[in-house]
Formats: C-alpha cells, structure tokens, sequence
C-alpha cells in the first residue's frame, strides 16, 4: 500500500483528547525548539525539575545508542504521564494532558471532533492525543481547516501541520488496528444476518 494510502485512512475513534490554540509565533517556536532537541513533543511532566535533569543523560544516550535512547524516552513518557495522572492540576501547571473522551474522525493527515466553542478557521491548535486501548499519548499541532455549526456545539475539521514520524506511525498502526476490527465486526453481523 502506498504511503498516501495509508496517510488518508480515516476511521471513526474514540480517543482522549485535550486542545488549546496557540499563536503563530509560539507553534514556530515550539516546533523549532522540538527540531533543535531544546524541548521534546511528548506530554509534558508536570515536575519540570524531573524532566529538566532527565533530557541531558537523554542527549548523552542518544549520541552513544539511538534505539537505547528511543527505549528510555517512551518509557520516560510514560511516566510522566503517570505524574501527571497523580499530580493536581496546580501541580501540573501548563502540563497539555489529554483529560476528555472524543468521539473523532482519525486519518494520520489530521483529526474531525465536536466542540461547543467556535474556534475560527486558520487557528493553530496544540493537540494532546490519547490513543486507546493502547493508551499511547502524544503531542502535535494542526490547523483548523473547517469549523461547521451543527445544533449540538461546532465540529472542527484539523489538519495536522507537525507531528513526529513515530507517532504518525503509531497513529496509523492504531488506525489500521481499528479498521481490521471494525471490518470484522461487519463481516460477523453479515454472517450473522445470513443464517436468520
């Protein structure tokens, strides 16, 4: 299958979810400061001190042994998560959690969800996903692209303008995931439908 394919896989999902819009200037800045190793796109600790030492032993590591450094920095991850999961939200301060369930259309080019605020075209929007069952959290900026007033609050069409090649790789592997059961929950209805 063609990488063009597969980005354009769409499935309906539910996933956590959290989303703020940001400036122009600060995405810019971000995205430079995650290209430069300055910061990391994953979810945020929300004990700066940890994460502050950890991030240089990172670099150390990364230089001398990539997959090894791969392996500390997902698991690093993870527990930041579970401080974040633990601490309050004073604790956590601007920590970007995903902390709400979305019903979404899910591609690896971008993300479709309901929200009762209006949230113009052209805004740039700091995304925390949460993956589930895998419980796999990320972060990633995108670009409303569409926002459609329904009778139950406005639906926003994002399009994803940064995310890193990992996870835009776990993103797809939990789209096609999805997609395998979801085509077998037809196939078993069908079947079942066809011996009644």
């Amino acid at each position: 299958m063609s990488e063009e394919k597969r980005k354009s896989i769409r499935i309906k999902d539910k996933i956590l979810l959290s989303f703020h819009p940001v400036s122009e200037e600060e995405y810019q800045t971000r995205v430079k400061d995650y290209v430069e190793g300055v910061d990391d796109p994953w979810v945020g600790s929300c004990h700066p001190l940890f994460n502050k030492d950890i991030k240089a032993h990172l670099k150390n590591i990364r230089d001398k042994d990539k997959d090894l450094a791969a392996v500390l920095e997902v698991l690093d991850q993870k527990l930041n998560l579970i401080l974040g999961l633990v601490g309050t939200e004073e604790a956590c301060g601007k920590a970007n959690l995903p902390k709400k369930l979305y019903k979404v259309d899910l591609s690896a080019r971008g993300i479709g969800f309901r929200t009762d605020k209006e949230i113009p075209k052209g805004t740039i929007l700091d995304l925390a996903i949460g993956l589930l069952p895998e419980h796999y959290f990320f972060n990633c900026f995108g670009k409303v692209v569409r926002t459609e007033k329904r009778p139950d609050g406005y639906f926003l069409g994002v399009k994803f303008l940064w995310i890193t090649e990992d996870d835009k790789e776990k993103l797809i592997e939990h789209i096609f995931s999805r997609q395998v059961i979801y085509l077998r929950m037809r196939r078993l209805q069908r079947e079942r439908k066809d011996c009644e």
